[in-house]
């Protein structure tokens, strides 16, 4: 599960552009342009061109246009996400944003699912001018009314590229807008398809409520890749962040369940929405009122890479090295950073730092953690104002041996753990 997640992150968010991210985002379009709500706009879309293309122009011309304007659609829809992206990235390192976000991207995955009517997803009439301006505005009013329809899509996979987004340049707004036009373009693909072609179209049924059934789980697994965040930065077990969602979920699917078969679903799901809300309020207030904060469910996080133990949370990892007499170093990380990764890699390959980061306490930090915050504030570390990776290695009193921003200087990091060259910083 751990692997997956990472796999579809980084193939959406960050900084990093592969191949891996234009398949899904292109396959995700497809998949969307695939919804039963999209398709009543197949057999308009088919007049439209086909009316355009009597002018006398090449048959290709019109569809393409339309297509184009479609796709430019969905890259404002990213130039505006990417405008915001920094402060989307810093107030993602609070566990309660993104236990909200969690909360409104499910909602969105019960909507596609066709459980729940959000009335901000609603269409509206759309008319465009003459010749090719007319027919690009016209794919755009397509893009326009599609997105209601893939919208609880959109949001989740907004929400995704923004994520990643450190500080906005025009790098990153560029990047932003192409990859929500990538999906733009692979959402377009049955319009240019049947512009060109002028396919009949099959007729709707049990295959696209699949792909509808599809598509909304993909939006409920980012409102669980966004609650994990939440309970991790909390220090919450993961098998406790189970057991509560297991719970919650058990109160959401009792309520519904329980109420009148005669009552439409979405109403159903309204009220049982509106219970389980109640009750996971009233028990986060009573913890509140008894004086437990919400982080204080597991004092320490272990996280497992080989043979090697990551703690997770600083504190625990600081007092395990004041008791044991044993050196701090920390990895501050990012799932965007391919040099993170690379470095995490060579901590399992390279023996010889694999064997010295074992004599040592080690405690790795995300970037979406509240420590990070923590540490950037800290006026010895400039350097995480600038981007990642960054290393530290501390003595057991919290005092700074070595810091640097080279993943491969593993020579000075194994002598600073080794007591054989300790100093205050390294490059």
């Amino acid at each position: 599960m751990q692997s997956l997640n990472r796999w579809i992150e980084a193939g959406i968010s960050g900084s990093e552009f592969t191949f891996q991210t234009v398949i899904l985002l292109v396959l995700g379009g497809l998949m969307a342009s695939l919804l039963p709500c999209v398709y009543p706009l197949y057999p308009i879309t088919v007049g439209i061109i086909q009316a355009r293309g009597e002018s006398g122009k090449n048959k290709l011309f019109h569809p393409l246009v339309y297509y184009f304007g479609l796709s430019f659609m969905y890259f404002c829809f990213g130039l505006a996400a990417g405008i915001s992206g920094g402060a989307v990235n810093t107030i993602l390192r609070y566990p309660i944003t993104n236990l909200f976000l969690a909360i409104v991207i499910f909602l969105l995955g019960l909507a596609s699912l066709g459980y729940l009517h959000l009335p901000i997803f609603r269409s509206k009439e759309w008319q465009g001018g003459d010749g090719w301006k007319g027919t690009f505005l016209l794919g755009m009013g397509a893009g326009f009314l599609s997105s209601p329809c893939v919208g609880p899509v959109v949001v989740a996979v907004l929400i995704q590229i923004t994520a990643g987004i450190q500080t906005v340049t025009i790098s990153s707004l560029a990047l932003s807008a192409f990859k929500m036009s990538l999906f733009g373009f692979g959402l377009g693909l049955p319009f240019l398809v049947l512009g060109v072609f002028g396919l009949s179209l099959p007729k709707s049924g049990k295959w696209t409520k699949w792909i509808q059934i599809v598509l909304g789980l993909v939006v409920v697994y980012f409102a669980w890749l966004y609650y994990a965040k939440a309970m991790q930065l909390w220090s919450v077990s993961l098998e406790l962040s189970l057991s509560i969602l297991a719970a919650a979920i058990g109160i959401l699917l009792t309520a519904y369940f329980y109420q009148s078969s005669e009552l439409h679903r979405c109403v159903k799901m309204k009220k049982a929405l509106l219970l389980t809300g109640l009750i996971c309020s009233s028990v986060i207030f009573i913890r509140l009122a008894s004086g437990n904060s919400l982080g204080n469910f597991q004092k320490d996080v272990l996280e497992e890479h080989g043979n090697l133990e990551w703690h997770r949370t600083s504190n625990p990892a600081f007092e395990l090295a004041k008791s044991e007499n044993r050196l701090v170093f920390v990895d501050f990380y990012a799932d965007w950073c391919s040099n993170c990764k690379a470095f995490e890699e060579l901590t399992l390959s390279d023996s010889d730092l694999n064997q010295a980061l074992g004599k040592a306490v080690l405690l790795k930090v995300r970037d979406d953690d509240k420590d990070f915050l923590i540490y950037e504030q800290d006026s010895r570390f400039p350097e995480l104002k600038i981007g990642l990776p960054f290393f530290v290695i501390f003595s057991p009193d919290g005092k700074v041996l070595f810091k640097t921003t080279n993943y491969l200087n593993t020579a000075d990091m194994i002598r600073t753990i080794r007591g054989e060259n300790i100093h205050a910083s390294g490059e």
